[in-house]
């Protein structure tokens, strides 16, 4: 089951990455603005991941700040 799973996956990845790449060539847009987009959402990307990690960290230290207390 775990094969058809990573199969499917695996399709789905190289279907985003053809519908990509046909938009890129349908609309003649250069690399450099496709690689700046791409940069950006990294970028968003990143600080999505920071904050979260961030709200983790303070939750756990709240939980057990107020753990200690009682």
């Amino acid at each position: 089951m775990a094969r058809k799973s990573r199969r499917s996956f695996i399709t789905s990845v190289l279907a985003c990455v053809a519908f990509v790449a046909a938009a890129i060539w349908s609309w003649d847009l250069p690399i450099s603005v496709v690689l700046s987009y791409l940069a950006l959402l990294l970028g968003a990307l990143v600080v999505i991941i920071a904050v979260a990690l961030g709200s983790g960290a303070l939750l756990n230290w709240l939980r057990s700040r107020k753990d200690h207390d009682e």
